[in-house]
């Protein structure tokens, strides 16, 4: 399961229903602390936001840099190549 539009979507009143092996959070906090604990009673996996979600953070972080210069996509590395 992947929990990704909305936070606390997996809380209290709804853990103890999902039937599900492992959940993957791709939102930011959707599970809140009391339903991770019953998720990990019933034996269920959860990978936290902050580690499936890296990904997503680290490409972030280069389209915010390549905007800093107004680098146009696919010339990052042409700009970098001729400076040096």
């Amino acid at each position: 399961m992947i929990p990704a539009a909305v936070e606390k979507s997996l809380h209290a009143g709804n853990a103890d229903k999902i039937k599900v092996r492992a959940i993957f959070e791709g939102a930011n906090g959707p599970t809140t602390f009391r339903a991770e604990q019953i998720l990990q009673a019933k034996g269920i996996v959860c990978a936290p936001d902050m580690l499936v979600n890296g990904g997503g953070v680290t490409c972030s972080y280069f389209e915010w840099l390549k905007n800093l210069d107004h680098v146009a996509p696919g010339r990052i590395n042409k700009r970098q190549q001729m400076q040096s």
